[in-house]
């Protein structure tokens, strides 16, 4: 069977230990619109606009084990394309958090950076205008 996807969006769900610092990273320093929250049992999630697509923030009760912890699989890094990538990593720096990789040019006319939210989290942002015109 082949999955009959009807919406061009993805939906990419975080799971975070601090709230207000990864709600200020993603609300204040990324500039990502905000949505609105909610709850459901053992859960608060709070739900961000990128795109056509949501980013959503998840802390658990009980919390979710400190970074270091037990190794999981799962989700290595998201993707934001992005129009002012180098304004945008100066706003990351400022906040306080990593720029893991600064920005880095990998063909003419596409750059990308990665950086870190409060939890450690990377986030690439890219900026491929260059590769559209």
């Amino acid at each position: 069977m082949v999955a009959k996807i009807n919406n061009d969006a993805i939906e990419v769900g975080i799971v975070i230990r601090d709230a207000d610092a990864s709600l200020a990273f993603y609300r204040d320093v990324l500039g990502l619109e905000y949505l609105g929250d909610l709850d459901f049992p053992g859960n608060h999630m709070w739900r961000f606009q990128a795109g056509g697509s949501v980013v959503k923030l998840l802390e658990q009760d009980p919390p979710a084990a400190a970074a270091g912890g037990t190794p999981t699989a799962g989700l290595s890094y998201l993707s934001l394309f992005v129009s002012n990538l180098d304004e945008l990593v100066d706003e990351v720096a400022a906040a306080g958090c990593t720029i893991a990789i600064p920005v880095t040019e990998f063909q003419p006319g596409a750059r990308f950076a990665f950086v870190q939210d409060p939890e450690g989290n990377r986030i690439e942002l890219l900026d491929v205008a260059g590769l559209m015109a």
